[in-house]
């Protein structure tokens, strides 16, 4: 067995600590100590997650040879300069998402993790879950066929007293950074990079999005939908169609526990007659039988039976942040620079694609 991967993290709030749970659950991994802007804080933090030490300052925490790795859990805005400032003292980064608030911050934090030689990702756990990476070998499989659309929504209500990591427009605020990254880490992670992207927001006064939405065009044809909201709680689940079948991530599509996989049934050999082709007798006779509410509901019936829906249900272990870490350790212990399952590469495209989409509201 090799030494465990010691761990630092920067931030204090919420999405740090559920970090820090999930750490709990990667068996070659040990969090060592926290920072944060306050000593204070990370003080009060490292007494509710038993850590051995706290830092009075992020460059105190960087400069300690004893981490091994630091996971970066602060506001967007912050989050090219530390992340900058982990890689410059020879730390490798987990940072979280999103990486930075436009590609220009992410290209320079690309920039340096290459220059320095050190591993670097985006701390996008959704890409990590289980049941995700099955829905990435289904398709590659064929399962559901050439897919075609892909649909996703993710949206509950904000109450009116949040933060500026919702409604500051400098600080990396709206729906789109905050919730609709994932809808396109999605579509991108399963259908790759699109051939053309529109959006429409509704934009709050302070120029942050509260609701948006994006139309993704592929060259073979396929199409994304994706939409986010502050201010409504829509389904939370993502469904992919293909021509031989779908896939639905049930309830919340980015750390799901169940998905079904409905194989269609064979289409019909013959074809519509033209209007303007007269009917034979027989097609005139299954028209009338085809009218018979009877029969409308019968074939309704048995066409649902030659449907084939297969369900998995896979509760998470751990609190699903795990997973992002173990896919660090394994790297760290590999030697790896980057993740294939979210390398910086396509971290720079998606965050390229927010920048195009946002510019498309002040238009």
């Amino acid at each position: 067995m090799s030494q465990p991967i010691r761990w630092g993290i920067i931030g204090t709030g919420f999405i740090a600590g559920e970090f820090a749970k999930g750490l709990r659950s990667v068996s070659q991994a040990q969090l060592l100590g926290v920072a944060s802007r306050k000593a204070s804080n990370a003080e009060a933090f490292s007494k509710v997650f038993d850590l051995p030490r706290f830092y009075n300052s992020c460059e105190e925490l960087v400069n300690d040879p004893d981490i091994d790795v630091v996971y970066i859990g602060t506001p967007n805005y912050t989050h090219k300069d530390l992340s900058i400032l982990c890689l410059e003292a020879g730390k490798p980064v987990l940072c979280e998402k999103p990486f930075a608030v436009n590609a220009a911050e992410a290209c320079e934090v690309i920039e340096v993790a290459r220059r320095q030689k050190l591993f670097c990702m985006e701390a996008m756990w959704m890409r990590f879950m289980p049941l995700i990476q099955q829905v990435k070998a289904a398709i590659a499989r064929g399962e559901i066929g050439k897919v075609k659309m892909l649909n996703a929504d993710f949206g509950y209500v904000v109450n009116g007293n949040s933060s500026s990591h919702f409604d500051a427009l400098d600080k990396g605020g709206g729906v789109l950074l905050d919730r609709g990254i994932y809808g396109l880490s999605l579509a991108y992670y399963l259908l790759g990079e699109p051939l053309t992207i529109q959006s429409q927001a509704n934009l709050l006064d302070t120029g942050v999005d509260e609701q948006s939405a994006m139309l993704l065009n592929y060259a073979d044809g396929a199409l994304a939908m994706l939409s986010q909201s502050l201010c409504t709680e829509s389904l939370n689940q993502a469904a992919i169609a293909g021509s031989k079948g779908r896939i639905v991530l049930d309830e919340l599509f980015i750390m799901p526990e169940k998905i079904s996989v409905t194989k269609f049934a064979e289409a019909a050999s013959n074809s519509f007659p033209s209007p303007l082709t007269p009917l034979s007798t027989k097609q005139k006779l299954v028209a009338k039988v085809k009218q018979n509410s009877l029969v409308r509901r019968t074939y309704i019936s048995l066409s649902g039976l030659l449907k084939s829906e297969d369900t998995t249900i896979q509760p998470l272990k751990g609190n699903g942040y795990n997973y992002e870490a173990e896919e660090v350790v394994k790297c760290l212990q590999a030697g790896r620079l980057e993740s294939e399952i979210m390398p910086l590469d396509e971290t720079l495209k998606i965050m390229e694609a927010m920048d195009l989409i946002r510019s498309q509201w002040s238009a």
